[in-house]
């Protein structure tokens, strides 16, 4: 077994995810000493999944769509969104500079979205455009980050080291002073710096740490983040007394269809999703519980409220339920980014067996699915008296296009799925961590979703800030930590 130091550095960076990128980028140009490490093979982290949208307020892009815009009103209106549950503190801090990102990305050749800034209808809407996104989602920010990598490893001012996992803190004199952990080989890696950074994004993909934030009766909740998503900064910072939120918040994501080669995972939603939002999918089908009972106006335009909604059924899942008639009718059901779910290859998937389940009478189904039989038969019942009526009393849908009832019939069964990290570290405006009574860890800070997203949207999803507030207060420490260096105060 090998044992190697890698070195003494101004800035050890753990994560070369969103924020991890931003902080080693800015710390380098500012002529810092940088050492970037990440487990993974590859630069990025969950920007290979994610859509990767940001918000930004005042920007020049808007500028030119004749958006009049502010910081101030985007702040009022993530608190608004958030329940007033955001940190003020470190969302205005993020906010306030959000716009000056986005052109800085510009400035970097990001490619936009022809269509941004825009209103994303997956999240409760703001009131005006001030969301962007790349033509290849979240690869396009790395698409504009990795050029401004490559650069500074070519300089020789960031060392970048892949396959590294740290799993401990070295203290020198009550000071993190640097990282050790496990390298490609297995062997023990140990690294030095004069600030040490947690930029390792979040835990979700750690079944027992993710439930322990998680409140009582959401365990069922499918994991839909990568696997590389352990929470091992977040773990290696409680070892060293770090304080850590436990806000009980979870609201969940809605859409993802359950593996059946991975039991607690959900289908990878590059692949396959259920689009449940009527902004881009006009619904036929209905959403029903285990009783067979609908719980919600499957086309209601609020995000929030139907994602609550779910949050209040048994086991957090809803089986969707349509026939051969709107198998015809509708557009596809199942979607994904890259836009190839064509009605040939959703006719193709109704008789594959993989997720969707078939039945020629409403009781085969219900019996196929657990649910109650008589409960599916009534609320479809009921619903296609709805249809006929144009009304809809059990609960104000308006979209009643055709009614359910002609065989065979269809279900597909989709359960709410944790993809972001809620709770996570506690830190101060100069993002160092804080121990359990308040008081900074010397040498040590944290960016990103180790922070956990309820800092920045409360007990809600809030357009734009997770990725933004990442790369946005990463490029702030990355400046900060290098204008520090040689102070001793890293």
């Amino acid at each position: 077994m090998t044992t190697e130091n890698l070195g003494r550095f101004d800035v050890v960076v753990v994560g070369a995810g969103t924020g991890g990128l931003c902080t080693a980028i800015e710390a380098a140009t500012g002529g810092a000493r940088v050492l970037l490490i990440d487990k993974q093979q590859e630069i990025g982290g969950m920007l290979h999944i994610a859509n990767g949208e940001f918000s930004g307020a005042g920007t020049r892009r808007q500028a030119a769509h004749g958006i009049s815009d502010t910081p101030e009103e985007h702040f009022a209106e993530v608190m608004r969104l958030s329940h007033g549950k955001a940190d003020e503190r470190l969302a205005w801090q993020t906010v306030r500079a959000q716009g000056r990102t986005v052109d800085w990305l510009e400035s970097q050749g990001f490619e936009f979205d022809p269509a941004t800034p825009g209103l994303v209808h997956g999240h409760e809407v703001y009131s005006v455009p001030r969301t962007y996104w790349g033509v290849r989602a979240g690869l396009s920010v790395i698409d504009a980050l990795r050029p401004l990598l490559d650069g500074l490893v070519e300089q020789g001012a960031v060392t970048v080291r892949f396959g590294v996992r740290i799993e401990g803190a070295v203290v020198e004199d009550g000071r993190v002073a640097g990282v050790t952990g496990t390298g490609p080989d297995g062997g023990e890696v140990t690294a030095y710096g004069d600030a040490v950074v947690l930029a390792t994004g979040g835990y979700d993909a750690n079944l027992e740490l993710r439930n322990r934030f998680l409140p009582p009766g959401c365990e069922n909740a499918l994991i839909a983040c990568l696997d590389h998503a352990t929470g091992d900064g977040l773990v290696l910072a409680e070892e060293l007394g770090a304080g850590i939120s436990g806000d009980g918040y979870f609201i969940p994501v809605m859409g993802l269809i359950p593996d059946p080669g991975r039991p607690g995972f959900a289908v990878d939603y590059r692949e396959a999703f259920v689009e449940v939002a009527p902004a881009y999918r006009t619904p036929y089908e209905i959403w029903v519980n285990r009783d067979g009972e609908r719980f919600v106006a499957e086309d209601t335009t609020s995000p929030e409220h139907r994602e609550r909604a779910l949050l209040r059924q048994p086991g957090i899942e809803m089986h969707i339920i349509w026939d051969q008639a709107i198998a015809a009718a509708a557009e596809p059901l199942i979607r994904n980014g890259a836009g190839d779910w064509t009605p040939e290859r959703m006719r193709d998937e109704h008789s594959r067996g993989r997720w969707i389940v078939a039945a020629d009478s409403l009781e085969e189904l219900a019996g196929k699915l657990g649910v109650s039989p008589g409960g599916l038969v009534e609320t479809v019942r009921r619903y296609n008296e709805a249809v006929a009526a144009g009304h809809d009393p059990d609960h104000g849908r308006t979209t009643l296009p055709i009614p359910i009832s002609q065989a065979p019939y269809y279900a597909l069964t989709s359960v709410a799925a944790s993809l972001l990290s809620r709770d996570g570290l506690r830190v101060n405006g100069e993002l160092a961590v804080l121990d359990r009574e308040g008081d900074p860890i010397p040498g040590l800070y944290a960016v990103g979703e180790v922070l956990g997203n309820n800092v920045f949207a409360g007990d809600n999803y809030v357009g734009g800030m997770s990725v933004t507030p990442a790369m946005t207060l990463g490029r702030e420490l990355g400046r900060a930590l290098a204008a520090r260096r040689g102070s001793g105060r890293g």
